[in-house]
């Protein structure tokens, strides 16, 4: 059997927990005297549950004064960035929250579990988890987390999961990995966790709990946030069939008689793009989108002469309209494309 223990905290009153796996011995070693040290590692666009969740369940473990413990709290949080610039969270039309990062990657102390969000990454972010991987902590993503983890090769073999929009993601990016579907957490050894999208990261985080200290604990933490979800122990997540599909038709004149029609495509993160010129005898011409985050669009698409046509533009405050120019054969025309259809579920 594979096992690894987790010794009591602060006093040997706590009786040792174990987990125990099939195959060779790795050890896994939480400080015999002080706290758990748990890191969070972000950058720019770090999803706000993504580390909120499990920073949360962390924090609401409370152990008692019955077990005659020192410190009730058995969990030391902190954040750990590529740099200590102030950076920002995920956000709705602008950048999000600001966070000023307690240690960069060179001055971090080790920690024994580290939560990997969704977010944009930064240097030194795969070697850093790659350290840590080597001393054997554990190591947790949450939601598209799951791909930093791949790339840092914590995976290369392994089973994983990610938010169910992403799965051909990690499937086509890095196919030694095993995606398992439709469950909120994936064990990839005894010290790798995956776990969903978003919310399920509260899932994981309770689990380890639950291994660590038991379930009982795990639902004291859990009734302690009013969190009712029972993911962490069904482990049922979501399926892949729920992702929407979006069509949109955009259309404008760049002269009379001179339409052009965009139409878009969007399932879950993949999007595809079409233009109809009826006026150059051109219909359903694949296009690209490009898309700045900041209302700055840009379209382009190969003409039957081989040169490319480019639509470069600005939406509006209510997403119904995009203002810019168009560009082909040399020539530039000013064009406003409105949105008149958009189907969904």
């Amino acid at each position: 059997m594979r096992c690894f223990y987790f010794p009591a905290i602060l006093l040997a009153a706590l009786t040792a927990s174990r987990v125990c796996f099939g195959g060779d011995t790795v050890h896994f070693t939480p400080p015999k005297n002080g706290t758990i040290k748990v890191a969070f590692i972000m950058s720019e666009g770090v999803t706000v549950i993504d580390f909120a969740g499990p920073w949360d369940v962390f924090e609401s473990v409370h152990l008692g004064d019955d077990r005659k413990i020192e410190a009730a709290k058995p969990f030391e949080l902190f954040t750990v960035a590529p740099t200590k610039a102030p950076l920002h969270t995920s956000g709705s039309n602008r950048p999000g929250m600001t966070i000023t990062p307690d240690y960069d990657f060179s001055d971090a102390p080790i920690p024994d579990i580290v939560v990997v969000a969704a977010q944009r990454g930064g240097p030194g972010f795969s070697e850093w988890l790659q350290k840590v991987h080597a001393q054997n902590k554990i190591i947790m993503s949450v939601c598209t987390g799951a791909g930093k983890l791949a790339k840092a090769g914590l995976l290369d073999g392994k089973q994983a999961t990610t938010h169910h929009w992403f799965f051909d993601r990690i499937t086509n990016g890095y196919p030694t990995v095993s995606v398992v579907k439709e469950v909120r957490f994936v064990e990839a050894d005894p010290i790798v966790f995956t776990a969903g999208g978003e919310a399920s990261g509260i899932d994981l985080a309770l689990h380890i709990v639950s291994e660590l200290f038991g379930q009982k604990e795990a639902q004291n933490a859990a009734d302690f946030m009013e969190y009712q979800g029972e993911g962490w122990k069904s482990n049922k997540g979501a399926s892949a069939s729920a992702i929407p599909t979006y069509h949109e038709d955009w259309q404008g004149d760049i002269a009379a008689g001179r339409t052009i029609k965009w139409h878009i495509t969007s399932r879950g993160p993949s999007v595809s793009t079409t233009v109809d010129s009826s006026w150059q005898h051109l219909s359903a011409i694949p296009a690209t989108l490009e898309d700045d985050g900041n209302k700055g669009i840009t379209m382009s698409f190969k003409l039957p002469s081989g040169n490319m046509a480019t639509f470069a533009g600005t939406d509006n405050a209510t997403d119904d309209q995009i203002t810019g120019t168009y560009t082909q054969d040399g020539k530039s025309y000013p064009l406003a494309l409105s949105r008149n259809k958009v189907t969904s579920p």
